[in-house]
């Protein structure tokens, strides 16, 4: 039996919740910590960009598109680190935090001493978002030596709920902050918030099973060591494409992303260029989306027991990817107010369906996958699904350019809508149970 830093129950009681661990509750701080801080900076950023900087729809294109870039770029290396420093995967995540923080400070210093401009904020934007990839692909491999099998559906539910509770109150502190201070002091709190992550992270004590190892060091060889990690990379992208379960969600989140960024894109153009809503009204759409996805993670395992795994998460994909459609209704509003109502009931329900659907998909992707290729099959997956990221922001700024900021709305909203197709024609509708997923 694989062991576990704490102590798991007998298999005939019921689990354990996630809260039991104390090394969960450090990580599920520091995630918080983190997470606010980023929910701050996603409506700090393009408004600093957008406001402060005076940015054209094609340098929020481009800001977005370095934003997301290392995603494609930087992904398969930071698995294959991951994995060959798996025994360091704590370390990583603190590292990243703190030079996240430290890239994160330096905007507001030079916004206030007069020498920012779009191309430092694209190189600082790019490179905390090269550390953002190795933290969190350090993450999604850390957890399951963190809590036992049985409790990874109740962690990832309080990491998700978590996380769209930071964005209920970060996206809305944030707009507060930019609309009464500036950009610049909004992002002072998204560094803020990696220099708490990495303070808790550094209090997490792992057991024998998951101390460094003498030999956890890249061998001498360097021959065999790029041998190695060639072989170790096929073996994370033949996985992923073969495996029933992970393959249609790598499918559907690499196409919602896609089109969800042209969607956002376009949307954040549409309301501040055109409508001009205010700072707060655009942060209060994205905490209505916060507040959905908040009871969404934290209500959803409930349905599971009744309907059955793989239908809960076709349903709820299908009621939070279906939700944009309403934009197509935006220019029907008639006022501000109109409008902003439409914009947050969107928000709302699609944040319900995609917060409980993110829940069973990720903790579907852990029980799916072997423990050995973990690292690399989350590197593999997040290659394709957050790699399409920048490439729908390309074409969102195209669109938005070339046409104009609704167009790159709807066209968003039904790309987003069709992605769900990938889910509905696979075998993840029949899964009864997430343990079923873990058989050959």
């Amino acid at each position: 039996m694989k062991p576990v830093t704490e102590e798991v129950t007998d298999a005939h009681e019921r689990p354990a919740p996630a809260w039991s661990s104390r090394n969960f509750r450090r990580l599920w701080r520091g995630s918080a910590a983190s997470t606010l801080g980023n929910e701050v900076a996603e409506i700090a950023l393009p408004l600093f960009a957008l406001v402060t900087l005076s940015a054209s729809a094609a340098q929020a294109s481009t800001l977005r598109i370095a934003q997301f870039l290392p995603f494609l770029l930087a992904t398969v290396p930071a698995g294959l680190l991951v994995d060959r420093f798996r025994h360091s995967r704590l370390r990583l995540m603190i590292g990243a935090d703190l030079g996240r923080a430290l890239l994160v400070a330096l905007l507001p210093v030079a916004a206030w001493t007069g020498t920012a401009g779009m191309p430092t904020l694209y190189v600082v934007v790019f490179a905390a978002a090269v550390l953002t990839v190795i933290y969190q692909i350090a993450d999604f491999a850390l957890l399951p030596k963190i809590v036992s099998e049985d409790q990874i559906v109740d962690a990832n539910g309080k990491l998700a709920a978590t996380q769209s509770a930071a964005e209920i109150g970060g996206r809305g502190i944030g707009a507060l902050l930019v609309q009464a201070l500036s950009a610049p002091v909004a992002l002072l709190l998204n560094a803020g918030g990696y220099l708490l992550s990495a303070i808790s992270l550094s209090r997490i004590r792992l057991n024998a099973h998951t101390a460094q190892p003498a030999d956890d060091q890249p061998a001498d060889d360097q021959p065999a060591v790029r041998v190695s990690a060639r072989r170790e990379l096929l073996r994370g992208i033949g996985f992923t494409v073969r495996q029933r379960f992970v393959r249609p969600l790598l499918g559907e989140a690499a196409t919602f992303n896609l089109f969800n960024e042209i969607l956002l894109l376009g949307l954040m153009l549409y309301a501040v260029r055109e409508v001009h809503l205010s700072p707060v009204a655009i942060g209060a759409v994205f905490t209505a989306g916060g507040i959905g996805s908040f009871a969404g993670a934290w209500f959803g395992a409930r349905f599971t027991a009744r309907f059955g795994y793989g239908r809960v998460l076709l349903v709820t994909l299908a009621l939070g990817n279906g939700a944009p459609l309403g934009v197509l209704l935006a220019d029907q509003t008639g006022s501000e107010s109109g409008l902003l109502a439409l914009l947050c009931s969107i928000f709302v329900v699609m944040g319900i369906g995609i917060g409980i659907a993110n829940v069973h998909a990720v903790s579907l992707r852990q029980a799916a996958t072997p423990e050995a290729l973990r690292g690399q099959v989350n590197a593999a997956y997040r290659l394709v699904s957050w790699g399409a990221i920048p490439v729908g922001a390309a074409i969102g700024g195209v669109i938005a350019t070339q046409a104009d900021p609704f167009t790159a709305m709807v066209t968003g909203a039904i790309g987003v809508s069709v992605s769900t197709l990938w889910v509905a024609l696979s075998a993840v509708p029949a899964l009864r149970s997430i343990h079923d997923a873990a058989r050959p």
